[in-house]
């Protein structure tokens, strides 16, 4: 089993919602912990990546480059198959998650009246509106719409397991990685920007442009 951290830096404010609102005030709301920390779900990271994968697929297809270099399935496992793919993905949590959480549970519980499980969420994000305008420039009724999104620069971290020696796997991931730029809710919107980048286990960033470099000379 080889060893890899995935991180993913905000270059933007991200809507990584979890599909349901926040009471009657929030429309749309993030992915966070009962404590109010916001994190990335293993599930959501894994269907990112396939996708930028494809994209890759896609390029190289346009632009005749061996295709065989990198393998979709291999790496991410077949659709509809009971098989499991040989890659492993951990939720991605912000910059010392255990630490943080262990004393905000301790904090929440010895002074509830000031920190709060909404005061934590809220110093992670923003509040935005928006409503629906027409073609007169005058805003429809009923379609305001609040959201709650990440703030930009917020960091999220995990672990990344391959069960397999093959540098096809691992070339598949780091190309995905390479071409990962956003994601989340309201991506044709301007949110959801983002870097990613994967290390080794000894910490050392793993750089995708030798191995563009070498396909595209082939």
């Amino acid at each position: 089993m080889n060893n890899f951290k995935l991180e993913i830096k905000l270059e933007g404010p991200a809507l990584i919602g979890a599909g349901v609102g926040f009471g009657a005030e929030i429309d749309t709301d993030i992915v966070f912990d009962e404590l109010g920390l916001p994190y990335i779900p293993a599930k959501r990271i894994k269907g990112c990546l396939r996708e930028a994968a494809n994209e890759i697929s896609d390029m190289f297809s346009i632009a005749k480059i061996d295709g065989e270099k990198i393998d979709i399935n291999k790496t991410f496992g077949n659709p509809g198959e009971e098989d499991s793919a040989p890659v492993y993905f951990s939720n991605l949590y912000l910059p010392d998650y255990e630490k943080n959480r262990a004393w905000l549970n301790y904090l929440t519980n010895e002074y509830s009246t000031f920190i709060t499980h909404d005061r934590i969420i809220e110093y992670f994000t923003e509040i935005y509106q928006q409503t629906k305008i027409d073609r007169y420039g005058v805003a429809d009724e009923h379609t305001l719409r609040t959201i709650r999104v990440l703030k930009k620069g917020l960091r999220f971290g995990g672990l990344v397991k391959i069960d397999s020696d093959e540098e096809l796997i691992l070339n598949t991931l780091l190309l995905a990685c390479q071409n990962f730029r956003q994601m989340g809710t309201k991506r044709n919107r301007g949110y959801g920007k983002i870097t990613c980048v994967l290390y080794d286990s000894t910490n050392k960033l793993l750089n995708a442009k030798p191995l563009l470099e070498e396909l595209c000379t082939d």
